[in-house]
């Protein structure tokens, strides 16, 4: 028996797959061609026709220009636009690629020596599995070029920001969705067999996702479609391994640099506090050592002082010796010094 990637025969493709969403939109049918068109128009909220698929690859300008691959990429009514399903934000950078993108496709499609008033729009479509910007609320952003009041250049640079994990957080009722985020529900439902009966309502409200999910049941039937998108998951598995490796080897030499740097920090540390605090008690011993010594000699010659005074008073030398216990030896020899 032959190995089958599918999982089961009624089982279809996951739309969040990068190459199951292209082939979605770019199937040689005219069920795909539909479906494409209607995503446009419901995505740029305008009846879209002749719509015309292009080379996914854009070739640079210069040698060492980076090329351009798209997920899908074709013009409509000689409008450049291009679609992508983005998974991951790698290195958090999503926003500059698409920016990047956008800028190739004008400077692309843009005849050299055309008239400015002849420049033709470009879009940049992103549907992405990931939160691009946590603080905006709003599930579909449209960004282009604009001052501090909101006004417009001239709009020709275009880029279109899909969250599916901001989709997926809306209730599954399809009177509340707009067509955009119907398309996004049918992104993240497509493949769920738990959720078919409400894809079955998004198909019965939108004809466009009704023609998608007609192609992808087609395309479910090919093995080798299977095959790229195990291929596909395979990579996504390999990269988040990869990035969770390298976040836990860069924790793991943190935390040792950090430990042997707090060790030596800790010792110099603990070396100047240890030779502050002998100094300041070294100090404080001299000081009470030299206030007793101070004022043990003070003693000392107040005593023969004592005795001088007493000698004058013509007081007996053992009284006087006696009182002050000064010895005689002691008092002759400091009054011969």
């Amino acid at each position: 028996m032959a190995l089958s990637y599918r999982p089961s025969r009624d089982a279809l493709l996951n739309p969040c797959a990068d190459p199951t969403f292209k082939i979605i939109f770019t199937d040689d049918s005219d069920e795909s061609r539909g479906a494409l068109t209607c995503f446009l128009s419901d995505i740029l909220d305008k009846q879209v026709t002749d719509v015309v698929l292009q080379p996914n690859e854009l070739s640079g300008e210069a040698l060492d220009d980076k090329q351009s691959e798209f997920d899908i990429n074709c013009k409509i009514e000689g409008k450049a636009v291009n679609i992508e399903m983005q998974g991951r934000n790698e290195n958090a950078c999503y926003g500059k690629r698409a920016e990047y993108h956008v800028a190739h496709l004008l400077n692309h499609y843009t005849p050299k020596g055309k008239s400015w008033q002849d420049i033709p729009q470009v879009f940049q479509i992103s549907v992405l599995n990931f939160i691009f910007d946590a603080e905006e609320e709003n599930c579909i952003n449209w960004y282009n070029m604009k001052n501090a009041d909101g006004r417009q250049i001239e709009n020709l640079l275009n880029v279109i920001f899909i969250e599916l994990p901001k989709i997926k957080q809306l209730p599954d009722d399809v009177s509340k969705l707009t067509k955009t985020q119907m398309w996004g529900k049918f992104f993240l439902y497509a493949s769920n067999k738990d959720k078919q009966n409400f894809v079955k309502e998004l198909c019965a409200h939108n004809r466009g996702i009704n023609m998608a999910v007609t192609v992808l049941e087609h395309v479910s039937q090919d093995e080798m479609n299977w095959y790229h998108e195990s291929r596909y998951w395979i990579h996504v598995s390999d990269m988040k391994t990869a990035e969770q490796h390298a976040i836990e080897t860069g924790m793991a030499k943190g935390m040792e640099e950090g430990l042997a740097k707090g060790m030596e920090e800790g010792l110099v540390k603990g070396m100047e506090e240890g030779l502050a605090k002998g100094m300041e008690k070294g100090l404080e011993q001299g000081m009470q050592q030299g206030l007793e010594k101070g004022l043990e000699q003070g003693a000392i010659q107040q005593n023969f002082e004592n005795a001088r005074k007493m000698m004058e008073c013509n007081i007996d030398f053992e009284t006087i010796f006696k009182v002050t216990g000064v010895s005689e030896d002691e008092l002759v020899k400091h009054y011969n010094s």
